[in-house]
């Protein structure tokens, strides 16, 4: 009898175990994809009134893209958001997270690399929308970024990956 359990926890719980890390990768697949849309854009002031409406979002979002990103009028104000312009409920009051979802990843695209050109320290950031455990470790890899010495850390970037870990330090080429 004893024997019998040894063998079945030796055959079916490693077994059981890869499923269940294959499982939980591809849910966190789905939820990226799900995310790929949106950026999370930090740091722009808000109205001071407890519930700001999503046109005044939208407005805020717009003129930051317009301000501050350097895009181009034309540009920014052709992009398409889709329902979500809002305030993220975590955060400083005044300068709560912007969550935008775009109808294109083309203007995803554009919007990333602009923000590439923020000056450091701006006070704003743009970053994709990421799951929670994502965000941490992409934070987690910033800050290990962040503690190199400045010659490895203009050597080295963070990269977005389709499969887990999903999320990597590499060095840039040359």
């Amino acid at each position: 009898m004893n024997s019998e359990l040894h063998a079945i926890h030796n055959t079916h719980i490693p077994n059981l175990e890869s499923m269940i890390e294959r499982e939980q990768t591809e849910r966190l697949k789905l939820e990226i994809w799900g995310r790929k849309w949106n950026v999370v854009i930090r740091g722009v002031q808000g109205a001071r009134i407890k519930r700001e409406l999503p046109k005044a979002n939208e407005a805020f979002t717009r003129a930051f893209l317009k301000n501050t990103l350097n895009i181009p009028p034309e540009r920014a104000d052709n992009m398409l958001f889709t329902a979500a312009v809002h305030r993220l409920p975590s955060g400083d009051e005044d300068r709560r997270s912007i969550m935008l979802r775009l109808s294109s990843l083309i203007d995803w695209d554009d919007i990333l690399k602009a923000a590439i050109k923020l000056p450091p320290r701006s006070g704003y950031s743009v970053v994709p929308d990421l799951p929670p455990s994502l965000s941490v470790r992409r934070g987690e890899l910033l800050k290990e970024r962040r503690d190199m010495s400045p010659e490895s850390r203009r050597k080295t970037k963070l990269v977005y990956l389709r499969d887990a870990p999903f999320l990597k330090l590499v060095t840039k080429r040359s």
